[in-house]
């Protein structure tokens, strides 16, 4: 996975998590739909300083936070 991949992932999942955070979810889905398509043609399966977003981002939802 290139840097600029990493970048756009790290910046989906912060969205994303802005998104839950303001009760956007219509918007919010549509994040997670980016990430999961990302995670399938990702192959390190990890972006800097944050893991893996996909688990990550399931994990922000089942947390409710």
């Amino acid at each position: 996975m290139s840097v600029q991949s990493d970048r756009l992932e790290r910046d989906i999942l912060i969205l994303f998590k802005r998104a839950c955070r303001q009760r956007r979810l219509d918007i919010a889905e549509h994040l997670l739909r980016a990430l999961e398509a990302a995670d399938e043609m990702s192959v390190s399966g990890t972006v800097e300083g944050i893991g893996d977003p996909l688990p990550e981002a399931y994990l922000f939802v089942a947390l409710d936070r």
